[in-house]
This record gives C-alpha cells, sequence and structure tokens, in this order.
C-alpha cells in the first residue's frame, strides 16, 4: 500500500534494521549503532505529510498488519539519466523477513506505478560491496550501467554503482 505519514516510524525502524543487517562487513560498527530512528522516523513524516506521494512515491508491505517493507522512489537524481525515468532512492525489508518475496513485491509495485507514469526506465544505486542487494537486484533484471560514484557515509569513504532497468521488459519478466 502506499506509504503515509502514520508509516514513519515502521519505515525509519526498518530503515535502521536494514543497515545494521546490509552494512555490517561494509561500515564501521560504531557508525551502523549509531544510526538514529528517531531522526529517520521525523524526516520520513515529513517527506510523508509534504509529498503526499505525488512526485515522490513511497510504498510499505505489511505483514499481520506490520509494516515489513518499504521502497522509496522519485524523479532520477542524475543528470545524465533519461527523463523519461525514475529512480529506487531506497529499499529495505526487516532481515526476519529477507527472501519471503516482499522485496520482490514492492519493487514490482514500484516498477509498474512509474510504467503507468510512462516512465520506461528506472535506475538505482547500490554500495558496492553489498553483494546480497546486487544478487536481488540482477535476479529481478536489473543490469549495471557503467556508473560509480563516492560518497560520504559519517566520514566514511564508499563507492556506489549504479544500476538500469527498462520497465517494458522488466514488468514483461516479472509477470511471465
Amino acid at each position: 500500500s502506499r506509504a503515509v505519514a502514520s508509516d514513519a516510524r515502521s519505515i525509519a525502524e526498518i530503515s535502521v534494521l536494514g543497515w545494521q543487517a546490509a552494512y555490517r562487513d561494509i561500515l564501521p560498527d560504531d557508525f551502523l549503532a549509531g544510526l538514529s530512528v528517531d531522526a529517520r522516523a521525523m524526516a520520513w513524516t515529513m517527506a510523508l505529510e509534504g509529498d503526499a506521494g505525488l512526485r515522490s512515491p513511497a510504498w510499505v508491505a505489511e505483514r499481520d498488519a506490520h509494516v515489513v517493507g518499504y521502497v522509496s522512489t522519485g524523479p532520477p537524481r542524475d543528470e545524465d539519466v533519461p527523463l523519461a525515468a525514475a529512480e529506487v532512492y531506497a529499499i529495505y525489508v526487516l532481515p526476519s523477513a529477507w527472501r519471503g518475496g516482499v522485496g520482490r513485491a514492492l519493487l514490482g509495485t514500484a516498477m509498474a506505478d512509474w510504467s503507468s507514469r510512462r516512465a520506461e526506465m528506472m535506475v538505482l544505486w547500490v554500495l558496492n560491496g553489498n553483494a546480497q542487494a546486487r544478487r536481488f537486484y540482477e535476479a529481478m533484471g536489473w543490469t549495471l550501467d557503467g556508473s560509480q560514484q563516492q560518497i560520504d557515509l559519517g566520514g566514511i569513504a564508499a563507492t556506489e554503482i549504479r544500476y538500469e532497468t527498462s520497465l517494458r521488459s522488466a514488468i514483461d519478466k516479472a509477470a511471465g
């Protein structure tokens, strides 16, 4: 379902737990331990109240009335990405729900929505060292586009790489 402001705390908790699990061997323990659910919840509340999902929609996946994952999307932030495109800003699933189809369903929902808005492709950035996420995206039909960038995560330099997918072929593949 579409994310709303009342989902902000759950999204923030999933984000922190997702980072702590996915980046355990990539980023320093003290950095991961210092991630703030409160700060992220406040930011998500403001974003979801302010945008109402029009330009930058987000969705949540629920199991037994509890949010177990989310995906956040919007217009591409990179100037070299064509305008008929969208970007996945973040996708996280509670570690206890990994490999249960939640991420696939969330990404599929986002891709279908942007396809209905006439986007032709989507892009996303992932930490180069996040092998598990890379395998997930590749299994969903995403491919590296050759772009990479250095980012600063609390004073830690990390390399991100960009994936892309054609929405038409990806949606056909997901349906088949």
